[in-house]
Parts: C-alpha cells; sequence; structure tokens
C-alpha cells in the first residue's frame, strides 16, 4: 500500500470516527434491533391481557390444522386474504399468533433495516457521499497529486464494509431477543445467519449505490432521498411486473420467507445466491464508474490552449 492510499484510508476512518457518525449508526441501527422486538412483545403482552388466549389455542393457529403455517402470508398476500379481510373478520387467534410468533417478528425487525433506518444511515453518510465536493473542499489535497482512486477507494471499503457488520451484528442480536422474548416458531441459527447476512448485504448494495450516486453528481442531499423513493417504487414495479427473484430488490422478500416453516431454502438457493451475486457485483461497478467519472470531470489547469481570440 503506497502512503498516498495509506493516509487516505487514515484520513476518511479519521473523520467517521471523530464525527460519531460510526458511533452514531451503531446506535441507531440497534436501537431498531432492540426496540421493534421490545414493542412487538409490549403489544404482544397488551392483545394477550385484553383478549385471553390459552396457549393450545394459539398453537394451533400456527399449524396446518388450526391455520396456516406461515403467519406471514397473511401480510405478503400468499394465501390471497389481505390484513384488513383479517381484521374484519375479527380472527383474533390469528392476530395473537402473529404477536407471539419469533420468525414474524424477527424478519419484521431486519426489513426495518431497510427503511427509515437505511435512509438515516445514508443523511449521515454525506459529508463523505459528496459533500466534500459540494464544500469544495477537495480543490487543493486533487491539486496537490491526489489520485482519484486512493481518494475514492478508501471510502467504498470503510463505509460499505462498516455497514455490512454493524447489520449482521444488528440482526443476530435481533434474532436472539426475538427468540427469548417470543414462544412460538423460534428462529434457528440457520436461518438467523443468513438473514442476517442477507440483509447486510441488502442495506451494503443500496448504501453502496448511494455512494457513486453523491460523489458523481456532488449531490447527496439529493442522491439520499432519490435512492430511499427509488428502491420502494423500484420493488413495487417488479413485483408488479412478476419479477420477484434473481434481482437484488428481492432480498427483502427472502428474509420474510426463510423464516417460515413451509419454505424449502433449497429450491430458493439459486435465486438466492444470484440476488445477492448481483449485488455485490454491481457494488464493484459501483467504485468503478465512480472513478470514471471523476476522471472525466477532471480539469486540466495546466495545459496550455492557443486562444481563439
Amino acid at each position: 500500500m503506497n502512503n498516498q492510499l495509506k493516509f487516505s484510508f487514515k484520513k476518511e476512518f479519521s473523520q467517521f470516527w471523530r464525527t460519531f457518525r460510526l458511533m452514531g449508526i451503531v446506535i441507531l441501527v440497534f436501537s431498531f434491533a432492540l426496540s421493534s422486538p421490545l414493542m412487538f412483545k409490549f403489544v404482544d403482552v397488551m392483545m394477550s391481557t385484553m383478549f385471553p388466549q390459552d396457549e393450545q389455542s394459539i398453537s394451533e393457529s400456527l399449524t396446518p390444522d388450526g391455520g396456516s403455517d406461515n403467519p406471514l402470508q397473511y401480510f405478503n398476500g400468499t394465501a390471497g386474504i389481505s390484513t384488513e379481510e383479517i381484521l374484519s373478520e375479527g380472527d383474533l387467534e390469528e392476530i395473537l399468533g402473529l404477536y407471539s410468533n419469533a420468525g414474524f417478528m424477527f424478519a419484521t425487525t431486519l426489513v426495518s433495516f431497510a427503511t427509515y433506518s437505511l435512509l438515516i444511515i445514508m443523511i449521515l453518510l454525506m459529508p463523505a457521499a459528496g459533500g466534500e465536493q459540494k464544500k469544495r473542499a477537495m480543490i487543493v489535497p486533487m491539486c496537490s497529486g491526489l489520485k482519484f482512486n486512493n481518494y475514492l477507494l478508501p471510502k467504498f471499503i470503510i463505509y460499505p464494509a462498516f455497514v455490512f457488520a454493524v447489520h449482521f451484528l444488528a440482526g443476530m442480536t435481533a434474532g436472539g431477543l426475538c427468540n427469548m422474548l417470543f414462544s412460538h416458531n423460534k428462529v434457528s441459527f440457520g436461518a438467523m445467519t443468513l438473514g442476517s447476512v442477507l440483509i447486510s448485504v441488502y442495506t451494503t448494495f443500496i448504501v453502496t449505490i448511494f455512494l457513486a450516486v453523491g460523489l458523481c453528481t456532488s449531490r447527496p442531499g439529493v442522491a439520499a432521498p432519490l435512492i430511499f423513493v427509488g428502491q420502494m417504487i423500484l420493488e413495487t414495479l417488479l413485483d408488479s411486473l412478476g419479477i420477484t427473484d434473481y434481482h437484488p430488490i428481492a432480498i427483502p422478500g427472502y428474509i420474510n420467507a426463510i423464516v417460515s416453516s413451509g419454505y424449502v431454502l433449497s429450491e430458493h438457493a439459486a435465486a438466492i445466491a444470484v440476488s445477492v451475486g448481483i449485488a455485490v457485483v454491481v457494488g464493484v461497478l459501483m467504485y468503478f464508474l465512480t472513478l470514471g467519472v471523476q476522471k472525466a470531470k477532471k480539469i486540466n489547469n495546466q495545459e496550455e490552449e492557443t486562444p481563439e481570440f
């Protein structure tokens, strides 16, 4: 590693740490990982107090004989029954079954990472994702010989790697907490690990795209909401077209599915692997795209040009 790249890594990590953005992301993600299961447990206790049900009736509602072996289907439409229809029918056993289902609460907590938690992370990373160019803070270093690859590489390693690590640890924490708080459909260690890896890959994928767009446009304040809204629109569009597999946007859907007792992982392993592989490849391409754009935008002030007048 050359000295320029080494000092670039030191500078990037120092700014990440000293501005408290690192601790802010840790606190944010773990607050979602802890607060969501605790909030759902509170609702479970309140509903159980208001509508007492014995353990046997709730257990039967989570089995094929008593209803469905996948409570998630009442929210993703696989059973053809919408949430509004369930509530209108007043099926309290099914509702209470959902709020005591560790797998469902684990999946719900992980998917929450990909919504408002991810938006706040992008906002916290705005100074690194084009904020320096917007403030003209990199003019002197670039004119002094700082190479674009040495400037960009630390950003595309430190921030995505950190986002992956913190989401994985938070996902495992959420899984353990859900198993402690909820009595039915405990999450196996394998499903917990796979779900945590998938949500980590997805959030890293989105953050990498955000870094690329922010650095290419020098407008991170525009890139953050644009990408946040864009991922939701794209997910809805792909679902409406029936394209539900083999792309990174489908990863949150896989998380919902793997905690279902009726889900056969081996039958969907190829789709999951391809989706993860595409996310990794796109993340790498975002670095080279950003590098190419930055080089194309470079102005050579030392070139001698003959005046046209």
